[in-house]
């Protein structure tokens, strides 16, 4: 499933809220992505709309297996680029945190393999640098 980069933003917000408290909120989104409620309800509905999120009472949302699978997915792409950028480019964090976000949505899958192999094998052969 190709979804907008936007979208899968909301999605990689959301799964990492939810490894942090119980439940996510509207107003935990908007505070994290620095967005007023009304864009993240509409994105919300967005998300609803296309199977990967439900939304409890009180606004509280649940990402769907579509949705938590995909929400992986961006989010070990974003992992992936920013350990590469910061541990193999020495680039600062606040850079790299910037241009992972950037990066994720335009990798082929082929692509970001290759790189997850690339930043495994470097941390493997240089054990406890990284």
């Amino acid at each position: 499933m190709k979804l907008s980069s936007r979208k899968e933003d909301y999605l990689e917000t959301i799964f990492r809220l939810a490894t942090k408290i119980e439940s996510v909120g509207i107003s935990d989104i908007a505070r994290d992505r620095g967005v007023t409620l009304p864009t993240v309800k509409a994105a919300v509905a967005r998300l609803k709309q296309a199977g990967l999120l439900t939304q409890r009472h009180y606004g509280k949302v649940v990402l769907t297996d579509a949705g938590r699978e995909k929400a992986r997915e961006v989010y070990r792409a974003h992992s992936t680029i920013h350990t590469f950028l910061t541990k193999v480019l020495g680039l600062p964090n606040d850079l790299s945190e910037r241009d992972a976000c950037l990066m994720e949505h335009g990798l082929s899958p082929v692509t970001l393999e290759r790189l997850q192999l690339f930043v495994d094998n470097m941390m493997h052969k240089r054990q406890g640098t990284f």
